[in-house]
């Protein structure tokens, strides 16, 4: 996938792991793996379609810091 201009500055090399459904309806829950520790993302479910994630997906995670969960 070809570098597009972003004004968000932290980005990993991730793999999409496990999909699944959230109580809010229209979103999914992404478990990613980032060199073997585990990421969660919460995307709405028609982005998710869009991307075409599925399990095994190597991906570039962007992550906003002022979403940045402990």
């Amino acid at each position: 996938m070809p570098q597009v201009h972003s004004s968000i500055l932290n980005s990993v090399e991730a793999t999409v792991v496990d999909l699944a459904s959230t109580d809010t309806p229209g979103h999914v829950l992404v478990r990613l793996d980032v060199a073997g520790e585990p990421l969660l993302a919460r995307i709405t479910r028609r982005s998710a379609e869009r991307l075409q994630f599925r399990p095994g997906l190597a991906l570039k995670a962007q992550i906003k810091a002022v979403a940045l969960l402990a």
